[in-house]
């Protein structure tokens, strides 16, 4: 008995031993309550166990504050709409290629809440001629909606300046409230597609305020090192009854990878974030980024 005791003992001991040997990797994430935060590196750590590593999150504004410490040097990794990414892994921005994005591990869409009755009921009414720019609120400067508008700016040539007049405010249900008063045009938020976030909600239960439809052929076209930036597909934005006759609108959708900087990372852990980054089966099943990255690859599958 004693000697088995001796045994458990040892065997505890090495996993206890094995854990803490484990190199921790931060990883630039987003905020506190965020998908990225909670769902996206803890997917992350769990799988680097596997080669050694376990994931912490390095709490952020974004997509583009992560690039930026990536390049910077100051995180071995963050992760990234791949919109931002591309924004970012230019000859101007990165003329030495230290930038690396890998995987497409969940989708995340662009939505724009209008009034009913206004002048926008699609994104081609954003396009037209405007007596004056119309008011676009985007959140902070730097976010990851504020990007993916600049994004589509460059896309499309007429959607410019002189057309909307860009709003960096960070709260996005304040900028609603101004929607409704009418001192917004248009409030845009990219953010994993659920129908119970408090912001779709907000603009569902609103008597006053739609989402537009984003079908521009533009954007579906737009290709990065050979890689579709945006797909457009329906997203829903009501639960319906038990998940049927949900509402939903045509928008487009992006996709987060991780960013890395391949000269502050040793062969053995881009290898190991290569690995992982392609997993289909990365997030948890139940988790609302897992499922919304099953639907989209299963719509791909039945268009194909």
């Amino acid at each position: 008995m004693q000697k088995l005791k001796c045994v458990l003992t040892g065997f505890l001991l090495l996993l206890s031993n094995s854990s803490f040997a484990l190199d921790e990797i931060a990883i630039g994430a987003g905020g506190a309550s965020g998908e990225y935060t909670n769902t996206i590196v803890p997917a992350l750590n769990k799988a680097l166990a596997d080669y050694g590593y376990r994931a912490r999150a390095v709490i952020s504004a974004g997509s583009q504050a992560n690039i930026d410490k990536v390049l910077a040097g100051e995180l071995p990794a963050g992760l990234s709409q791949l919109d931002v990414a591309a924004l970012n892994m230019t000859p101007e921005k990165d003329p030495d290629e230290k930038l690396v994005l890998l995987g497409k591990i969940a989708p995340e869409a662009l939505f724009c809440a209008a009034r009913k009755g206004g002048k926008i009921n699609s994104y081609h009414d954003i396009t037209d001629e405007q007596t004056t720019p119309l008011k676009v609120s985007v959140g902070r400067e730097d976010s990851g909606t504020a990007r993916t508008f600049q994004s589509l700016m460059k896309i499309d040539s007429e959607l410019n300046d002189s057309k909307v007049k860009l709003y960096y405010r960070p709260n996005v249900k304040v900028e609603l409230n101004r929607l409704v008063s009418g001192r917004r045009d248009l409030v845009c938020f990219v953010m994993s597609p659920n129908p119970d976030n408090d912001r779709v909600k907000m603009v569902m239960e609103n008597d006053d305020l739609m989402f537009i439809t984003i079908d521009e052929p533009a954007f579906a076209e737009a290709k990065f090192s050979g890689a579709s930036i945006y797909d457009i597909a329906e997203v829903p934005v009501s639960g319906g009854i038990l998940g049927f006759n949900q509402e939903k609108i045509k928008t487009i959708v992006t996709w987060v990878g991780i960013v890395v900087n391949e000269t502050q990372a040793d062969e053995k852990l881009l290898d190991a974030l290569s690995t992982v980054a392609m997993r289909p089966d990365l997030l948890p099943e139940g988790s609302l980024a897992g499922k919304a990255s099953r639907l989209f690859n299963d719509l791909k599958d039945i268009i194909k």
